[in-house]
């Protein structure tokens, strides 16, 4: 019986907002909320076990770290609630999220990774009992969470909850909603005009700031260069010769400014392509298939992660790269199981999301990572670029 840390979210007034969003906005809205949850307890070392409604379970080995997710789960929805604010039927505001945390002996139940006992009750009975806004924790999660010397915690009385033959001491954790951020600036260079205007569109009603639309090499040199964006999505091929102009542009370009992120948008596969950008400079670069645009939510994803420093591959680049093309004698040395690992590497996976997919415990897909780096001659490196290098070295063996 391991023992883990349990977080419940629950969004409040959701069937609300749903019966007056209608099922194609609220169903959208609820399918990015549960992504952007994901998001965050897997950045905090945390696995989403199962989503319930409109909320989550998550699971984490550490208390602090479940703290501090939950803390960052507030913060994203309070950061996302300044641009729409929910509100109530007298058109005040409301706090959405509710959360609970408790931690204990669980029941594995190994067909679909969910796990069973009475901590788990305990925690969604804690998720009920908060308020919009609010993260209650147990007393014991307090205990355990000995890291959490920066965390304003503040008593509350002892709580009825259902179920539970005696009150339970616990926590209420103060957070501060995250400062507010300039919009990204962003240059976007497509030559067809309504790929074009659906990116521009699409990118402005995100919260981003597209200072500068343009068609061709010449104009996208031009554009960065007067305005200083943060990011560039470009298209590879554009006049005059429809061959790399794009690319060529987006590394002199990388080349002037390190700074400057770029996602490179492609009509075909061109792995050639990918392992360019990334042998570079692999930090801020991204390489998408055009058909993923209509994927809004994974297509804004994206941009946001490649403006923030991080990778981004195309899942149909890696895909491919698995099914064809040839080994070389570095490469040909990773088992089956190694270069799946590779593989889900190269997407931008997480290892808790790599674990899950592979069904593995992080433990053991841990070991994979280092025998994939070691059989690479990939040596640690201060800044952590071996997960990148080795994608590199995969992308050039399938050219």
């Amino acid at each position: 019986m391991p023992t883990v840390t349990i977080v419940f979210t629950d969004v409040s007034h959701s069937t609300q907002h749903l019966v007056e969003a209608g099922d194609a906005d609220g169903v959208a809205e609820m399918t990015q909320h549960f992504r952007q949850c994901r998001q965050i307890v897997e950045s905090h070392n945390g696995r989403v076990a199962k989503t319930l409604g409109d909320g989550v379970m998550a699971l984490f080995h550490s208390a602090s770290e479940a703290v501090r997710a939950a803390i960052a789960l507030q913060q994203a929805d309070e950061n996302d609630g300044r641009r729409s604010p929910p509100q109530d039927r007298s058109g005040r505001d409301i706090a959405r999220l509710r959360i609970g945390v408790h931690v204990g002996d669980v029941v594995e139940v190994s067909d679909d990774a969910d796990v069973l006992g009475l901590p788990v009750v305990i925690a969604r009975r804690l998720c009920d009992s908060a308020a919009g806004g609010q993260v209650l924790i147990s007393d014991l999660v307090r205990q355990l969470g000995g890291s959490l010397v920066d965390v304003d915690l503040e008593p509350v009385e002892p709580l009825e909850l259902k179920g539970i033959a005696a009150p339970m001491s616990a926590w209420s954790v103060r957070w501060l909603p995250l400062p507010d951020r300039p919009a990204v600036r962003v240059v976007v260079a497509e030559d067809s005009v309504l790929v074009r205007a659906g990116v521009v569109r699409l990118l402005t009603e995100e919260g981003f700031d597209v200072v500068a639309e343009v068609g061709d090499r010449d104009a996208l040199l031009a554009a960065v260069r007067q305005y200083h964006p943060k990011l560039v999505v470009t298209d590879v091929r554009m006049p005059p010769t429809q061959t790399d102009e794009g690319l060529t542009a987006a590394a002199l370009l990388r080349q002037e400014d390190p700074e400057i992120a770029v996602l490179v948008l492609s009509q075909h596969l061109e792995s050639k392509a990918a392992a360019l950008l990334l042998s570079r400079n692999p930090t801020a670069v991204g390489y998408l298939l055009k058909e993923r645009v209509s994927h809004l939510d994974e297509f804004v994803d994206a941009c946001r992660t490649v403006a923030e420093g991080g990778v981004v591959i195309d899942p149909l680049v890696t895909e491919q790269l698995v099914r064809g093309g040839r080994d070389d004698e570095v490469i040909a040395r990773l088992t089956d199981r190694e270069r799946e690992v590779l593989n889900f590497m190269a997407q931008g996976r997480s290892n808790a999301a790599i674990a899950e997919e592979i069904h593995c415990s992080t433990k053991t897909l841990e070991t994979h990572i280092r025998s994939i780096f070691t059989k690479l001659d990939l040596r640690a490196d201060p800044a952590d670029h071996r997960r990148v290098a080795a994608v590199v070295r995969w992308l050039h063996s399938r050219q």
